[in-house]
């Protein structure tokens, strides 16, 4: 006997009855009834059916009477929190998508004007409704490198595409349960492409949903690539301080400007990538590889110590911070890694 199929409960909120009675009728057609559609024209109405019934959705408009969207969805977020909330407006702008996003919408979405848009439509949102959110942390990361994003997305063995861009560059790198497997920059592809992308002084970076990229480009480990990465745009930066070029970092320096800017990023001074046993896969610079693997080894002894005794999760990694430098080591059962990090501006000036 088959299991009933889910019915999910979707409200949409919007001044515009016309518009309405068009969502109605088009998506209870695309929905093949699975879609239980209920409207409101104010946001009254719609917390009126929300203490009522259980939604799986609310879809809102922004420009409204009294209450507007953007204000509605505050007091969604507050008193909804898990409730998936999304905005179709007319009257598109940045201002309000920004703010949208903020109030905890998934999606913002710009009217249709043709049935194809309103197929669309449908499309994302029942990807959105359907969507299941993995058990763990979830929140905004802030000033957080394109290394720290990949390093995440490969130890938690994900699959996704990374988006950069800059007002010079455009590219995408593609992991895949926690590989990297293509990289694309402008004309560059494979680890060329990739190298491109880690050496971007500065941009934007957005996670997307995976989907396999026309070929396969890169074959590496992830930790590998990162330590080339870093490697590469140390040599080239190097190279270029010593042919005289400073490479460039945000606008360019006025003609007043007389005076030499430090170079604060952080540098990896040493690398240690070994075995869950403690046997070297990757040595970069390390004075003292087996004292750093037997550091590595307590850690990990530690970690599992304590994640019996209390039910902390799975320990990800350990940070140190000692005088110039910041000593990261992970530990897992299959693989260790420690890295030392300088910290510019802790180090002396004399």
């Amino acid at each position: 006997m088959n299991a009933p199929t889910k019915q999910y409960q979707i409200l949409f909120v919007d001044d515009d009855p016309d518009f309405l009675a068009m969502i109605q009728d088009f998506f209870d057609t695309l929905g093949e009834k699975i879609w239980q559609i209920h409207c409101a024209t104010s946001a009254d109405q719609a917390l009126e059916l929300l203490k009522a019934r259980n939604l799986d959705l609310v879809v809102t408009d922004v420009n409204m009477p009294m209450l507007d969207g953007i204000q509605f969805l505050h007091i969604l977020n507050r008193s909804y929190p898990d409730l998936k909330k999304a905005v179709i407006t007319a009257n598109a702008t940045e201002e309000k998508r920004s703010a949208c996003l903020a109030e905890g919408a998934e999606l913002f979405i710009e009217k249709p004007r043709s049935p194809e848009g309103l197929k669309s439509i449908f499309i994302m949102l029942e990807e959105l409704i359907t969507w299941t959110p993995q058990e763990g942390f979830q929140g905004l990361l802030r000033r957080v490198g394109l290394q720290d994003v990949i390093q995440m997305e490969c130890l938690g063995r994900t699959s996704s595409i990374l988006e950069i861009h800059n007002l010079q560059l455009r590219g995408r790198i593609y992991i895949e349960d926690g590989r990297i497997i293509h990289a694309q920059a402008g004309d560059l592809a494979g680890e060329a492409a990739f190298y491109k992308l880690l050496a971007l002084a500065s941009g934007e970076f957005q996670l997307q949903p995976f989907e396999p990229p026309s070929k396969r480009t890169i074959e590496g480990q992830w930790e590998f690539l990162l330590m080339e990465a870093a490697r590469v745009h140390d040599e080239t930066t190097a190279a270029a301080a010593a042919a005289g070029v400073v490479p460039p970092r945000g606008p360019a320096p006025t003609v007043e400007s007389s005076m030499a800017v430090p170079d604060l990023r952080p540098r990896v001074e040493e690398t240690l990538i070994c075995s869950g046993n403690g046997d070297p896969l990757y040595v970069w610079q390390c004075p003292d590889r087996y004292a750093r693997t037997a550091l590595l080894q307590d850690v990990a002894q530690r970690a599992a110590f304590f994640c019996q005794l209390m039910p902390l999760g799975n320990f990800d990694r350990l940070e140190i911070q000692i005088a110039g430098s910041r000593v990261v080591a992970q530990a897992g059962a299959d693989r260790m890694v420690f890295v030392r990090v300088s910290s510019p501006t802790e180090k002396s000036t004399t």
